[in-house]
């Protein structure tokens, strides 16, 4: 039997990579210090809860095979970039740079060209000159955002029935938007940690 954990995700500044500052800053100017602070730390109190109810699950990492939203990479170049990530802070990464180095496998996840087209969308919305521009560069990104969405999904989805065998145990950490479950093979159980 293939077996799935879905791990409903909160994305972090730090997880955003060249666009983290841009956030950041968005992110204080919109909720003020203290309560962004606050809601930092409840982030970090979810992703310790994450990371203890992974470890709880008891599994052999040898059979484990892990899906990252965003991660359109495997192998040494997918192994470097968690890392990477993990080293400016992300708790997700971090998360799954131990699960690697107990054994588990990080599989590309999604499409390139797909998450080109969402950053392109995103860094608009960040990088505008004036709320005009923001506007218009958010509402783009919102008509085009459900498709690209239920896009991404598929291939994620398609991503997972392709790499996960007979036998193992596959990690989903993914955001909360996205809908991969129903797209799944029927012959993969399917377990999620909330």
């Amino acid at each position: 039997m293939r077996k799935l954990i879905v791990i409903r995700i909160v994305h972090t500044p730090s997880d955003m990579g060249s666009m983290q500052e841009s956030l950041v800053r968005e992110g204080v100017s919109k909720m003020g210090r203290q309560r962004w602070e606050e809601n930092q730390r409840r982030i970090e109190r979810f992703w310790s809860d994450v990371e203890q109810e992974v470890t709880a699950q008891g599994l052999d990492m040898e059979k484990v095979r892990i899906y990252q939203d965003g991660l359109p990479c495997a192998g040494d170049l997918g192994k470097r970039i968690v890392e990477e990530t993990a080293a400016k802070g992300s708790r997700n990464y971090g998360i799954i740079k131990n699960l690697m180095d107990r054994g588990a496998t990080i599989e590309a996840t999604e499409s390139p060209d797909l998450l080109r087209r969402e950053y392109g969308y995103i860094k608009a919305i960040v990088d505008a000159k004036s709320d005009s521009d923001r506007q218009k560069a958010a509402a783009e990104y919102d008509a085009a955002s459900a498709g690209l969405l239920a896009e991404r999904d598929a291939f994620i989805a398609h991503s997972i029935d392709s790499t996960l065998k007979e036998g193992e145990t596959g990690l989903l950490f993914i955001g909360a938007s996205h809908n991969v479950v129903s797209r799944l093979a029927r012959d993969i159980d399917v377990k999620c940690l909330d």
